[in-house]
């Protein structure tokens, strides 16, 4: 048999296994697709502002606060879907004629298909219900919505009434504490004749006070009375009357002749010597005048000092006889002042307890005015922002979609199919199959003999060379390991290959290269890109500038002479033999490199973005790779991560040794 017809039995066989398993599951998945009974979905949305709580005040006297409750907005969203609500709900679409078959249990069918979920960072709840009738699903969802702001009404009348009354109820009654207690207060001052709580406004306390006054003035004079005649007494056994001129005017008299006397014979005595004035008649005349006035002077002064001290006797007497009837009056007075400031005490205390009792009146209306005034403030609002609409569309499943995916999966389970039968046939390592795979041999059998095709299907023909195998892809644990064992510049070299350069790339490197402020890295050549610097790369980076430089390039040897491409490779290797891996033969900078192409590929990077991170890669090893590891879904550029997450573990510090 040739070549040829063993290609087109295998084909032909290939088919039938491929149609015996694509047809029946299709079919099959098809119908179960079509067969799912539709679901409606609709939606409105509701702005609900709960009432503002109003705090009674610990006093009286205090005003009531108004807040909003953070809870209360979760509160009323659970009232959107409660049973008490929906049990009003069902009424009114049955009194409508819209109500459906919903089962034993109407109620729970609403409950269970409704759902309220508030959007986040706003007072906006989205009210939607899902189910399998398309006009009866806007119905329920803009009746709920009805029946919730009629709920909010009705239960807000309910609290304000209640507030209302409780507030004036108990003005009503403070009224009526504060008019009983003013009664009884004027009873009270009537009975016990209190004018005023002040002193001196009341007969009683006024005479007392006026008693203790004038007691206390009679005491003074007392003092000064004994304090006059004891001085009076010391001058007499002294000799001296003390008698004042001023008190006496024959004393004063007397004493004013003298002086006139002293005078004339003073002035004889400086005009004339005291022989002449011995001889002189005139003189002596004087002389005996003035000791005439002398004597004279010295008996009146006794007498005025014994009428002084008789005076001061006498004053004394009456000082102390007034001490004495001041003394019995107030005596008698003290009594009825103890009694009248008792009352005037409890007088008092009455009238702070009726200070109290308006203050609690005066409060309990303004909080009652306040109440009034702050109603439509503290209403709550339900608004409907969005009514929902009626939708034939169903919500759910997506028939398309779900069509298309059950064809992808019969598709690939028909080639599932095709593979396993030539695994258990043997065939996929025919020599046939090897050969016609190649993109040449098509034109070159078109220009063989046929002796030479035969020669080419011969069993020689199967002994092709095997596919160059891919390089080794490091596991994490791998990778932790040898940046533990490695030292700074392997680490260096590591995170380099690990974000995507290659090690001519790396070689080449240069400070002027890093822009730090932009945390990248400006890598030149035909492979132009900026690789961003994300941690341990950073690090790393600044640990190295942060040392003498001796070279312009970053990877440099002790000589401050920059390292070639072949130096960097045993970087890598000395740190994957320290670090005891298996086969560390196999850990090379390619191996790094596809690590970090491997990863980007899982993830579903788009072939056209590969340059803009690793750079250059080779047609045919990036078709292999892809082969191996892209999945169908293709993300754009934005959406790829670009750091392994093994190096960022290192670089927060969660294995044994820090970078």
């Amino acid at each position: 048999m040739t070549l040829i017809d063993m290609r087109v039995r295998s084909s032909r066989r290939r088919a039938l296994v491929f149609c015996c398993a694509f047809l029946p599951a299709a079919a099959a998945s098809l119908a179960w697709v079509y067969t799912r009974p539709p679901e409606y979905r609709a939606v409105a949305r509701l702005q609900i502002s709960p009432a503002s709580t109003v705090t009674q005040p610990t006093e009286a006297k205090d005003t009531p606060a108004m807040a909003t409750d953070a809870k209360s907005f979760l509160t009323e969203v659970q009232v959107l879907t409660s049973r008490p609500l929906l049990e009003d709900v069902i009424k009114r679409l049955k009194n409508a004629g819209a109500l459906p078959d919903l089962g034993h249990d109407p109620v729970q069918s609403a409950q269970d298909m409704l759902r309220a979920e508030p959007v986040a960072g706003t007072q906006v709840v989205e009210l939607s219900a899902e189910g399998p009738q398309p006009d009866f699903v806007p119905r329920l969802v803009n009746t709920v919505a009805e029946a919730y702001q009629q709920h909010v009404a009705d239960a807000y009348k309910g609290t304000a009434s209640s507030a209302y009354a409780e507030v004036d109820e108990e003005a009503r009654t403070l009224d009526t504490q504060v008019v009983a207690k003013r009664e009884a207060i004027n009873a009270f001052r009537k009975r016990y004749d209190i004018v005023s709580m002040e002193h001196n406004e009341n007969d009683v306390l006024a005479n007392i006070e006026g008693l203790s006054q004038s007691y206390t003035d009679a005491n003074e004079r007392v003092a000064k009375a004994k304090g006059r005649l004891q001085a009076l007494r010391i001058s007499s056994a002294s000799g001296n009357v003390g008698a004042r001129a001023k008190d006496d005017p024959t004393l004063a008299d007397l004493e004013q002749r003298a002086s006139a006397l002293r005078e004339q014979w003073g002035e004889l005595q400086r005009r004339f010597t005291p022989d002449f004035l011995s001889l002189d008649p005139d003189a002596k005349s004087l002389r005996a005048r003035l000791e005439n006035l002398d004597g004279q002077l010295a008996s009146q002064r006794a007498a005025s000092g014994r009428a002084a001290l008789a005076d001061a006797q006498q004053e004394l007497s009456a000082a102390q006889a007034e001490v004495d009837r001041l003394r019995q009056d107030v005596a008698d007075n003290q009594k009825q002042a103890q009694e009248f400031a008792t009352h005037l005490n409890d007088y008092k205390a009455l009238r702070e307890d009726l200070d109290h009792l308006e203050g609690m009146h005066r409060a309990a209306l303004d909080r009652l005015e306040k109440l009034q005034a702050s109603e439509r403030e503290r209403a709550p609002r339900a608004e409907l922002l969005e009514a929902a609409a009626p939708n034939q569309q169903p919500w759910r499943p997506d028939y398309r979609l779900n069509a298309a995916m059950a064809v992808a999966g019969s598709f690939a389970f028909g080639l599932f199919a095709v593979w396993f039968a030539d695994f258990l046939s043997g065939s996929s390592s025919s020599a046939p199959t090897a050969f016609v795979e190649h993109s040449w041999a098509p034109g070159l059998l078109a220009h063989e003999p046929a002796s030479r095709v035969r020669e080419l299907s011969a069993p020689s023909m199967g002994q092709l060379p095997a596919p160059t195998p891919p390089p080794r892809e490091l596991t994490s644990a791998e990778i932790t390991a040898l940046f533990a064992a490695a030292p700074d510049d392997a680490r260096l070299a590591m995170v380099a290959l690990l974000n995507g350069m290659r090690p001519e790339e790396l070689a080449a490197l240069r400070w002027d290269d890093v822009d730090r402020n932009a945390g990248v890295i400006r890598v030149g050549g035909e492979s132009a890109r900026s690789i961003p610097v994300q941690e341990p790369f950073g690090s790393l980076i600044a640990a190295r500038q942060a040392m003498p430089q001796t070279a312009a390039t970053i990877l440099h040897d002790a000589r401050g002479q920059p390292l070639a491409v072949e130096e960097i490779e045993p970087l890598v290797l000395y740190g994957a033999y320290d670090a005891g891996l298996d086969r560390p033969n196999e850990v090379t900078a390619g191996a790094l490199r596809y690590t970090y192409l491997s990863f980007l590929l899982r993830q579903g990077i788009r072939a056209a973005d590969i340059g803009r991170v690793v750079g250059h890669v080779p047609q045919n090893e990036l078709v292999a790779y892809m082969q191996l590891h892209s999945p169908t879904e293709r993300r754009p550029f934005e959406q790829i991560e670009r750091l392994l997450p093994v190096l960022r573990e290192l670089a927060a510090g969660s294995v044994s040794r820090n970078i």
